[in-house]
């Protein structure tokens, strides 16, 4: 096959679109609304080495995660180890996992008796145990608190269930139903992926699909080095903070810092100078901001690249021990997901103060998940979920045109669980989900708009969990532009006044207490009087600019609304 680039391609288009097949066998199948409507999973294809084939489009946090999980999978069960029809399961954050929610299952993948590969996927469960419903309590004080920890073992062996580390998982859930459910579906899911591989290999030899993998791997790491290489040498760092220590809404806030330094067709991210890890359980594993980083290289290079083990050839990280992105045993992350969202805006930073035309002003950085726990009375069954709706704000300013409304498409790219399906799941109405006028960060190019909500429960006492960020730090603008404005969450119960809510917190909700809340957009790019005035009167009748705004900030002149 030696330099035949057609069937190297064909096998590359083989291999992502057996991924994608697996992924969609997840969340056709999955049990919860968080992975069926939210599409919180992922799915991976991997070499007998361990080595990353092909990747879903997903989850870059997952994504990346999983091509360090995989070499530990083939490290744990090689050859002389695996057996077919055996599962592996872990969600252990301390052996290359996440947090305790997102699970990990594994199968291995033979072809004439011979290990060829293995077939991965990740998702986030409803519920694995832990201090409170959701498993992802800010409170818990180590990571024995989060839930259950399952080191990496067999779930099934030669074809054989074990029934008992399915019994142990599932008994200590508050949702055993729906985790069974959806870790079927992730069998499901890497069974399509051993059922694809193995068509793939009875298609052409063994030894040409790892000539033709190994040839996309090296192919991968050269356009990796070479859109590297394109970056303006040198080092560029840039410092975000986190409001606070995830427990006290007035302490003082968590300074997380990226390096990027970029030598030849090699790149270097280094975190020195992060806070260290906290008590509230906010903080990353290794893998997590590995995983961040992994995405921002991903950025540089585009689709047309494949995604594959080559393309992390060329990327060195150094990341504090100790520290918030790099916790060290028992220190708790289940809300990982707090300061994920500003790992993410500090490494993409930190590339734009290196390179500001190739990359986005700031997004939203947070992402607003209203945690609701009690008991559904209908069902009889615990009620543990969230609210529905966007998670994210708007996206930065991009170097060409405006940022995107209410998307989520950086390192976490979930999908919202709509109004509908929430409504009709949960005892809840949402009276308001809309734009938020003048929540784009002002520019020549404006930041996408984050929107407001107003939510309605109208069941029985329920203790719903926010977990927000970007109520003190703004996120920040490139060249000139405006920074987005700050988070705000507002509790109306049904027979009090109005209450101010801080970003992270637990609340009583009883029938009739109404949350509001407003997620802000992304940052802007250029000096904002330099905005085109066509597009500025489009804003203003659009309501995503108010005339006030118009006038005052992009210097609208009154006449070019006469008519319009």
């Amino acid at each position: 096959m030696k330099n035949d680039l057609v069937t190297r391609e064909v096998i590359r288009g083989w291999l992502d679109t057996a991924a994608e097949e697996m992924q969609n066998a997840i969340i056709k199948s999955a049990h919860s609304m968080l992975i069926a409507e939210g599409r919180d999973a992922t799915a991976a294809l991997f070499d007998d080495q361990g080595r990353t084939l092909a990747q879903a489009s997903s989850i870059p946090v997952h994504l990346g995660v999983m091509v360090g999980l995989g070499r530990n999978i083939a490290r744990r069960y090689p050859a002389s180890v695996a057996n077919p029809g055996d599962i592996y399961i872990t969600n252990d954050p301390y052996a290359g996992g996440t947090h305790m929610p997102d699970i990990a299952v594994c199968v291995p993948i033979f072809f004439e008796k011979s290990l060829v590969g293995y077939a991965l996927t990740m998702a986030h469960h409803r519920d694995i145990g832990g201090l409170l419903p959701g498993s992802v309590s800010l409170k818990a004080r180590d990571t024995h608190a989060e839930g259950l920890r399952i080191p990496l073992v067999r779930l099934a062996n030669n074809h054989a269930p074990c029934e008992s580390i399915w019994d142990l998982i599932t008994a200590c859930s508050r949702t055993p139903r729906s985790l069974r459910g959806d870790l079927s579906a992730q069998i499901a899911g890497c069974r399509t992926g051993e059922r694809r591989l193995g068509e793939l290999f009875r298609r052409w030899s063994p030894a040409i699909v790892r000539e033709a993998s190994a040839s996309l791997m090296d192919y991968s790491e050269r356009l990796t080095r070479q859109a590297i290489s394109l970056l303006p040498r040198g080092r560029a760092t840039f410092v975000d903070y986190l409001d606070d220590d995830g427990l006290n809404p007035s302490a003082a806030p968590t300074r997380i810092e990226a390096s990027v330094e970029v030598i030849n067709d090699e790149i270097t991210f280094d975190f020195t100078g992060s806070g260290n890890s906290v008590a509230a359980a906010i903080n990353n594993v290794a893998a997590s901001t590995t995983a961040i980083v992994y995405y921002a290289v991903r950025t540089l290079t585009g689709d047309s690249v494949p995604s594959n083990d080559g393309c992390y050839r060329p990327v060195r990280i150094i990341l504090p021990k100790g520290s918030i992105v790099h916790a060290e045993y028992p220190a708790p992350v289940g809300s990982r997901g707090v300061a994920l969202k500003r790992i993410e805006d500090v490494v993409l930073g930190a590339l734009a103060n290196l390179a500001p035309d190739k990359m986005c002003a700031a997004h939203s950085g947070q992402y607003t998940i209203v945690s609701v726990a009690g008991c559904d009375y209908v069902r009889n069954e615990p009620l543990i979920g969230h609210m529905g709706g966007p998670y994210a704000g708007g996206n930065g300013a991009q170097p060409q045109r405006d940022g995107i409304d209410c998307s989520d498409h950086g390192a976490t790219n979930g999908s919202m669980v709509s109004i509908e399906d929430s409504e009709s799941r949960m005892p809840l109405r949402f009276r308001k989900l809309e734009l938020w006028t003048d929540s784009g960060g002002a520019g020549c190019l404006r930041g996408g708009l984050g929107y407001e909500a107003e939510v309605e429960w109208l069941g029985g006492e329920i203790t719903a969990t926010l977990r927000r960020e970007r109520m003190r730090f703004a996120p920040r603008a490139l060249q000139g532009g405006h920074d987005a404005p700050l988070c705000r969450t507002l509790l109306k119960p049904l027979d009090g006044s109005p209450k101010e809510l801080p970003g992270k917190i637990d609340f009583i909700m009883r029938s009739g207490d109404i949350v509001h809340y407003w997620t802000t957009g992304g940052a802007g790019r250029g000096l904002p009087r330099d905005r085109d005035q066509s597009k500025i009167v489009a804003d203003v009748l659009d309501g995503r600019v108010s005339l006030e705004a118009a006038r005052s900030v992009y210097g609208l002149d009154a006449e070019q609304l006469v008519g319009a």
